[in-house]
């Protein structure tokens, strides 16, 4: 009987251990996300591209403005930029799984790769939030009034917010992401516009926020011996460093790649060659009166391929 009732109890260790184990597993097995807030509901979501419509000031004109989105308003999108290297910091950048529209997401949070990969399908509650601009670069976020300039724009949402404001659905499908490509040689039938298009501000407001492939394109300090982001260069300039493209790198005529100083990749040497560059677009100006800059943001520096323009 002794021997009888030790097995019994080492059994039902055994059992309980197992359920234990089955537990704390069940979340990577299931659809159900440990991450933000899965009781959310589809209930009235509205397209980026028409929120950007319904909300958007005209971006060119506005450098720093935000208006309130209305209560109960959702959007879904797929995840297209995070920060995977460390470039894209406290943002992501979701996009129209129908079509190109995008939006830049402003969040108080790191390790934002670790919950929204690329390619993640999200819906997410923005009523409350405000879309506006900063430097004329369109994003959502909270309202942050800068006194010393007496300007509006919009600023981090809180992590506490945040997780309580997106739900995950599904899993992380990179294929769904549509890329808008701008060449030095386009290919129309393909859809392709020309990089110099990017001079435009109506195209380059259109696709700010949005995944874009810059084809052909060669950097104007590809020389073998300048890094990307050092940081010396960085702390006069928001520690973020930009390298421009040949034919690009001129006031008035701006249009380049933008790398933080505390990326993984800072330190890489800027490609020579002639190159493929992806990235999310963003257009800053600092004043009316200026010409908008083009930067890509890296979202890794895989992103930069040699160019399988011919």
């Amino acid at each position: 009987m002794k021997y009888l009732k030790l097995a019994l109890l080492a059994l039902v260790a055994v059992f309980t251990t197992t359920s234990c184990m089955d537990d704390d597993w069940k979340d990577p097995n299931s659809e159900t996300s440990p991450y933000g807030n899965n009781s959310i509901q589809e209930t009235n979501v509205m397209s980026i591209a028409e929120l950007k419509n319904t909300y958007g000031p005209k971006q060119k004109d506005e450098i720093n403005d935000t208006v309130r989105i209305a209560d109960g308003t959702q959007i879904k999108g797929i995840v297209t930029g995070n920060d995977i290297e460390g470039n894209i910091y406290s943002q992501i950048s979701i996009q129209d799984d129908s079509d190109k529209p995008g939006i830049i997401i402003s969040v108080a949070q790191g390790g934002l790769s670790g919950q929204l990969q690329i390619g993640q399908e999200v819906l997410i509650n923005v009523g409350g939030l405000y879309y506006g601009t900063y430097r004329s670069q369109p994003q959502l976020g909270v309202a942050y009034h800068d006194s010393s300039k007496d300007q509006n724009y919009p600023s981090r949402i809180s992590r506490a917010d945040w997780q309580n404001r997106f739900k995950v659905i599904g899993k992380p499908d990179a294929s769904k992401i549509k890329v808008q490509v701008f060449s030095t040689n386009p290919d129309a039938s393909k859809g392709e516009l020309n990089v110099a298009d990017l001079l435009d501000a109506d195209v380059a407001y259109k696709y700010a926020g949005c995944l874009v492939t810059l084809k052909g394109v060669e950097f104007a300090m590809g020389d073998g011996k300048t890094t990307l982001a050092p940081e010396d260069e960085g702390k006069t300039l928001g520690y973020g460093v930009t390298r421009y493209f040949k034919g690009y790198d001129k006031t008035n005529k701006q249009i380049g790649i933008r790398t933080s100083c505390y990326a993984e990749f800072a330190a890489n040497l800027v490609p020579q060659g002639v190159v493929d560059v992806t990235g999310v677009l963003s257009c800053y100006k600092s004043s009316a009166k200026y010409n908008h800059t083009v930067q890509l943001a890296l979202r890794r520096f895989s992103d930069i391929k040699a160019s399988e323009s011919k």
